[in-house]
Formats: structure tokens, sequence, C-alpha cells
């Protein structure tokens, strides 16, 4: 991008650390490329973009405050809670314009803040949900839902969603024909290495809201202590005590760096099936991958359901979860192989969008 450089506010969720992670591939594209960037969001995934970007400007955006359930449908908990959601869109979105007026931004890139854009600028939404899969009775809302996602998503200048166009790991969740949608490729921070992978390895990556993440994370520790293996969790907490196990290694938190090789070297990886987390393992080319949904999140349920399907990664529902069956299982499945799909989409796309604020 051979052009003037532009000040950019990239906006990230705070549901786990995911939206994060990816993001970060977004903002070192346009760091590379000499652009100025700007961060605004909250909560965990806030304060881990400013660990690894120290010299960016920072601002707290109006969180959305959802509150889960340890029990009963996490899509029915979430949708009494909608007109909370739509508050906080309308919130964020007057923050998001109020800052567009003091500080000039040439554009906006939203990770999954449907309130994240401003009628000035160009802005673009990240987003692999642009079909939001319900289930049970709440199916028979899916229409309507779906037609405010799709409403919401319009007021965007450019949909990007983080796959490829052929052969989506996304599946029905992409399908759309009158979406301004551009496919950016797979968003990872990560890269493989010719690092030698450990079989006796077994690393649990745990992510998401609370009560599921600990309810993930105990229910691993459990399942770990049964095993011979070398066993290691990454509890995903950005600030927090240290939780100390006799067979069982915890760590809080790693840099991308170490991660990537703690990642690359285990025999076993088991963690929710987020896409954030796909998309990492895809780049990595992991072969044993053992995936626990979050119980009643349909999109999770449904890409596990799909790489299941396809061979590439063993689901199991979390209250049906044994360690040692998914072991014994999870040998049978081929994992993600390399491939030779474009890598240049997410440049592509980052260029449309800077030739817009011309």
């Amino acid at each position: 991008m051979a052009m003037q450089p532009k000040h950019i506010l990239v906006a990230v969720l705070d549901w786990g650390l995911g939206h994060a992670t990816r993001s970060m591939v977004v903002i070192n594209a346009l760091l590379k490329e000499g652009h100025k960037v700007s961060i605004a969001g909250n909560g965990q995934s806030l304060e881990l973009l400013k660990q690894e970007y120290l010299h960016l400007n920072y601002y707290e955006l109006e969180p959305y405050d959802v509150t889960y359930s340890s029990s009963g449908s996490f899509m029915l908990n979430i949708f009494w809670q909608l007109p909370k959601f739509l508050k906080a869109i309308q919130t964020e979105h007057q923050q998001i314009e109020q800052l567009q007026s003091i500080y000039k931004f040439d554009c906006v890139i939203s990770d999954n803040r449907y309130g994240c854009w401003s009628g000035k600028v160009p802005a673009v939404l990240i987003t692999h949900q642009l079909n939001i899969k319900l289930k049970g009775l709440l199916s028979l809302f899916q229409g309507v839902i779906n037609y405010f996602n799709h409403r919401q998503i319009k007021k965007f200048t450019f949909c990007w969603v983080p796959d490829f166009s052929e052969n989506r790991i996304t599946g029905k969740l992409t399908d759309t024909d009158y979406l301004n949608v551009r496919f950016i490729g797979m968003l990872s921070r990560f890269q493989k290495h010719a690092t030698k992978i450990d079989q006796d390895l077994i690393v649990g990556i745990v992510s998401g809201p609370e009560p599921q993440r600990t309810a993930f994370e105990s229910m691993l520790a459990k399942e770990m202590q049964q095993q011979k293996s070398n066993c290691i969790i990454i509890r995903g907490i950005v600030d927090g005590p240290i939780r100390q196990d006799d067979r069982v290694g915890f760590i809080n938190h790693l840099s991308a760096d170490k991660l990537n090789e703690l990642i690359e070297r285990a025999g076993v990886v088991i963690s929710r099936s987020g896409y954030s987390t796909i998309m990492d393992l895809a780049a990595l080319q992991k072969k044993q991958i053992i995936f626990v949904p979050t119980p009643g999140q349909t999109e999770q349920e449904y890409l596990a359901k799909e790489l299941d399907r396809d061979s590439i990664a063993i689901h199991q529902l979390q209250n049906q979860f044994n360690l040692s069956l998914a072991l014994q299982s999870v040998k049978q499945y081929k994992g993600f192989d390399s491939n030779n799909l474009p890598n240049n989409l997410l440049p592509m796309a980052l260029n449309e969008l800077i030739e817009r604020t011309n």
C-alpha cells in the first residue's frame, strides 16, 4: 500500500481472548504499512492488546456485560439479554462517533462489535457469523434474528469473513449472496515451524466467558489427573493467581511466540471449538485435536460437528467428556493439512478499505 498513512481505529469485542488475538494479525499488517492504529475495547481482550502494543492509544468502550449461567440453554440466556445488547450497541456507536469527532480516524475496523461504525468514514465488520444458528424452540426466531443481524452488518462498508470463499470451514455460517462480503483468509498470529512433536504432551487451551471457562478448566484438570502423559492447561487468564497441581501444569497466559511453540510441540490439543482457536490450529496444521464446544453455544457446536464429520478433529460434548476415550479415537482423525490457498487476501482487503478513505 504505497499511499499516505492513515489513522485507523480497531475495535475489539471482549468475549474471550480470541477476538483480540485474531485482530493482532490486522493490527500488525496496518503497522507494517506505516499506518497509525488506535484501539478501542474493554475487559481482558483490551488488557491483552495493551500488553502487546505498549505504544498505541487505547479507548474504553461500554461493555456488553453478558451474564452466563452454568446450567440451562446458552442461547436462551443470550436471547433474554437482547435488549441489553442492543442498548450496548447503541451506546458504543455513540462513543465511536464521539471519538471520531475528536480524533478524526480515517476508517474503523470492528471485530464483532456491531456498534463500532461511523457515518463519516468507511467501516469494516470482521465476523464469521453472517447467519446465527438457533436450535429447539428458538429456531422459530432464527429468521427474525438473522434479518436484524444482516441489517446491522449492512451499516458497515464491508464485512470481512476470516475464511476462504471455497472449502470454507465456516460452512453455512457464512452463506450469503447479498452482503458486501470479502473473504480475507485465516487470521492467526501463529506460524508453523519445524518443531519436533512430543507425542506424550497434552495441552488444554481454556477460553471463553465465565462460568463455563472455569467449568471447562476443572473438567480438564480432573480428566488429566488420570493420565500418565505430561499435561498442561493454558487457563486463558491475563491476570490472576497461578493454580498449582501435582499432576497437571497450569499456565495463566503465554505470549504469542511461547504459545505458538507449546501448541506446535503438543501431541494432542484439547480446546473449545471457538473459531479463533480453530484458525490457530489450522495455521499450525495440528493433527490430533479434541474439541469440546461450550454447552449450548450453537456456533461452536456446529463448527465442531462439521470438523468431526470431515475427520479433521474429534468432538465430545462437555457433559459426556472422557479424555481416555477421546485419546484413543483422535488417532483416527487426519487433522489440518497444508493447503495452497492464496495468502494475499487480507492485504487486498486492507488496500480496498484504505482506498475508500481517499
